[in-house]
């Protein structure tokens, strides 16, 4: 099974982008193995999710602001399993348990206890907008149809390549 899994913060606008992104391509056809699921839940619980389901490969999809790309820029990469210090994992778990839902704080804490499987690709896309509200920036709309492409192109190639 592979796990396409949204990771977004509600009501901040791009920054909410993986949990809207599930929203609007759930209703695609996808392969039979495909898990679409809205992951917008505490690090530690999405660890669980992940020693239940066992998944042989794993998409990520959010936004994050790492002020190195333009908004809207895309990027996609191989999660480096490489475990993060333990005083990373402390803060991470810390700041979830006080209610903090991201992507990074997700990728620290799974990759501690070695849930993800080695085929984890993340798709992450560069914010313009984090204010409160709905909706996308337009920037960050116009990624949503090329990041879909990206995400399908990742769950059809065969394992390992």
């Amino acid at each position: 099974m592979i796990l396409v899994g949204g990771i977004g913060l509600p009501w901040l606008r791009d920054l909410d982008y993986g949990t809207q992104w599930i929203v609007r391509v759930r209703e695609e056809q996808w392969p039979a193995d495909v898990l679409l699921e809205d992951l917008s839940y505490s690090a530690h619980r999405v660890l669980h999710t992940l020693q239940d389901l066992k998944p042989s490969r794993v998409v990520l999809v959010g936004c994050m602001p790492r002020h190195v790309d333009p908004p809207g820029t895309i990027r996609r990469y191989r999660l480096d399993l490489s475990p993060p210090s333990l005083e990373e994992v402390h803060e991470r778990l810390a700041e979830a348990v006080m209610g903090i839902v991201d992507l990074d704080h997700t990728m620290v804490v799974v990759r501690h206890w070695q849930a993800f499987p080695p085929d984890t690709i993340i798709v992450e896309v560069e914010p313009e907008d984090g204010e409160f509200g709905l909706g996308f920036s337009d920037t960050v709309e116009a990624t949503v149809a090329v990041v879909a492409a990206i995400v399908r192109r990742e769950v059809e190639r065969p394992a390992d390549v």
